[in-house]
Parts: structure tokens; C-alpha cells; sequence
């Protein structure tokens, strides 16, 4: 049988009749699948890659965030416990008397006394405990008198440099020595605020300094406080 189309494009050899416009179709079709197959690879990787940069962020973010805690956790080295036990003569705030109470302070930590109301003698023998961070700050003391409806009154201020008691409390560790004995002293003199000689004794295993001091910039009073040092490796 002839092939009606004269052009020898559009014939194959067995003489079969094959129209040019299912052929194109063929090759557009086959050409179209290729393309997308492509740009279905593209999608796919531009998305793997979006995915892995993420999780590379993530993490660098959760390292970043690990280090600055870790940049920002402090050593300690012991507890110190501080008996706040009386103030003496204080200073006037409320007409003829005050409300006094104590803060301490060691670093960025802070802890207050309860309020004692109309009284220039109070008696708190109450007793907190503070962390000793690696490098030892000053103990700080500031007394104010509480108000209601303005702010609470400043009535005077001291340091004292629990260096010393630190130190004997640590030595007292690697010692035999269990009876009762004197470790060390703070001499009262005119360069410092003591009454009376701050003497650092170990007494039933533990560490222990008596301190009287005269508060700082104000009229008059002065705070009496016991000290015992807690080293972490008891």
C-alpha cells in the first residue's frame, strides 16, 4: 500500500502511516516530563539545602546560648552563715525611735533581717546564709528604718573582709586538731570600724568570728553579728 503523504518524513519503511502531529506530540510530551523531572530535582534540592542551612543555624545557635550560660556561672567555695544579733544606740528616724532591719549583701546576692518596730536596741538574733563566690567580695551590712509612705530610711553601713575566716575555715579542714582553739583575729584599731577585736576561734569543728561594728556614715550605732564559714567540701 502507497503512503498517501508524498513527503518521506512522514512514512516509515514498513509503509505504515504515521501522522507528523502524533510524533511532535511525542517528543513535546517527552521533553515536558524531562523538564519538569529537572525543575522537580531544583525544588528538591534548593529545599535540602534551605533545611540543612536551619539546622546548621540551630545549631549554632544552642552553642552560642551554651556558652554564654557556662561564661556566666559563678564558682563558689563555701557557705557563710551570719547571725545578725543586736543593734546598739541607733540612729533616730522616727520622731524619738525607728523601725530598724539589716541587709546583707556578698556579690550580687542579697538578704534582709525581719523589721523591728520602735526600737533603737533591737535584739534579731536571726541568722541567713550567703554563697562565698571563688573571688571573695567584702560583706556588705546597710540598716534602714521601714516606712509606709516614703521610702525606708538609710540609718548606717559597714564591710567587713571575710578573707581571713575563709581562709582559717579552709587550713581547719586539713588539720588534726579537735579541741577548741584560737585561728586568727581582726586588730580594733582607728583605721578600721571595730569596737573590739574580731577573734576568728574553731569550736566544735566549725569556724566562727565575733564582730562589733560601728556603723558608718551616720551619727551613731553600732550592729554585733557572728560569723561561721561553711566550706563546700563538708
Amino acid at each position: 500500500m502507497s503512503c498517501p503523504f508524498p513527503s518521506p518524513g512522514f512514512c516509515s519503511s514498513s509503509s505504515r502511516c504515521i501522522p507528523s502531529s502524533t510524533s511532535a506530540g511525542v517528543a513535546l510530551d517527552k521533553k515536558l516530563s524531562e523538564k519538569q523531572t529537572t525543575s522537580g530535582h531544583r525544588i528538591h534540592g534548593l529545599g535540602q539545602a534551605f533545611r540543612n542551612s536551619w539546622r546548621r543555624k540551630e545549631s549554632e545557635q544552642k552553642a552560642t546560648k551554651k556558652s554564654n550560660s557556662l561564661a556566666g556561672m559563678i564558682e563558689f567555695v563555701g557557705l557563710i552563715k551570719v547571725n545578725v544579733v543586736r543593734g546598739t544606740n541607733l540612729a533616730v528616724r522616727d520622731i524619738v525611735t525607728s523601725d530598724p532591719y539589716v541587709i546583707l549583701s556578698l556579690g550580687n546576692q542579697s538578704v534582709k533581717t525581719r523589721v523591728i518596730k520602735n526600737n533603737l536596741n533591737p535584739v534579731w538574733n536571726e541568722q541567713l546564709m550567703l554563697s562565698i563566690p571563688q573571688h571573695i567580695p567584702p560583706l556588705k551590712l546597710h540598716e534602714f528604718d521601714k516606712d509606709t509612705f516614703k521610702p525606708d530610711d538609710f540609718m548606717g553601713d559597714a564591710e567587713i573582709d571575710i578573707q581571713p575566716l575563709v581562709s582559717a575555715a579552709i587550713a581547719s579542714e586539713s588539720s588534726s586538731i579537735k579541741e577548741p582553739m584560737q585561728l586568727g583575729k581582726w586588730v580594733a584599731s582607728k583605721d578600721n570600724t571595730l569596737v573590739r577585736d574580731g577573734i576568728i576561734t574553731f569550736v566544735d569543728g566549725t569556724v566562727k568570728q565575733e564582730i562589733a561594728l560601728r556603723l558608718q556614715n551616720v551619727e551613731r550605732g553600732v550592729l554585733d553579728i557572728e560569723l561561721e564559714c561553711v566550706p563546700l567540701t563538708q
